[in-house]
């Protein structure tokens, strides 16, 4: 049964999240502080929902120190009533896998739980150090599927859950034309009821890290009216 830490002041919140959780099959500690959460990551939990507004440090600043955690990726959840696109922007620099804004609808949530979770499943059986793998090659950009392995111009690069679900839809089709809906569809699930805006926002982050220019994509194009296509293997 997979583990999930939730960190949040309110302990409404705390306990209406845990509760929700738990009905959904999983085992789930809450706690208030951040210090709290860190004294519980030697034994990492399989996700971490965290809130911003947190006691003792804010939840950037708890971000930053669970990234920091040699040898291990916890997948991270910011669920907060800031809903400021800065304020998302920088979640997502810093190391955050999905941003949460409260009010959240349960569903939307809970499809965005099982997508990061199925993301650190394969992410983990997928790191085998004698794997040989064939990359995939667009111009800079090298991709080893089965690896979850990234390159630019041979540095490696980060990616998060829906960024990484992004890129491996858009390499498996390239040239195909990806709809907003079609996007979360295949992401986070047909019952997915969040704005379909939210995919640009990854899509933005995505190209950020990919792109030699991301406001003059070469590699994720927009398709205006449309959506988005990846460009094709060179």
């Amino acid at each position: 049964m997979e583990q999930i830490l939730v960190v949040d002041d309110d302990r409404a919140i705390l306990l209406g999240l845990q509760q929700l959780l738990m009905q959904a099959g999983y085992n789930v500690t809450g706690v208030e502080t951040g210090n709290k959460a860190l004294a519980l990551l030697s034994s990492p939990p399989q996700l971490t929902i965290l809130d911003l507004m947190l006691p003792d440090m804010d939840g950037f600043e708890l971000c930053r120190r669970i990234r920091q955690l040699p040898g291990v990726y916890i997948p991270i959840m910011m669920l907060t009533a800031r809903d400021e696109l800065t304020d998302k922007v920088l979640g997502l620099e810093i190391g955050a896998d999905e941003y949460v804004t409260k009010p959240f609808e349960p569903r939307e949530l809970l499809s965005r739980v099982r997508a990061m979770l199925r993301f650190a499943e394969q992410r983990q059986l997928t790191q085998i150090p004698e794997i040989t793998e064939q990359s995939l090659v667009f111009d800079l950009l090298k991709i080893w599927p089965t690896q979850h392995r990234v390159e630019i111009a041979n540095q490696s690069i980060e990616l998060t859950a829906t960024e990484w679900s992004l890129l491996e839809l858009f390499v498996q089709q390239p040239g195909q034309v990806f709809g907003r809906e079609m996007l979360i569809d295949r992401i986070w699930g047909p019952d997915y009821p969040g704005d379909t805006r939210t995919i640009d926002t990854h899509v933005k982050r995505l190209r950020a890290k990919l792109e030699a220019i991301p406001n003059t994509p070469q590699l994720i194009q927009t398709v205006r009216g449309f959506g988005y296509r990846f460009a094709r293997a060179k």
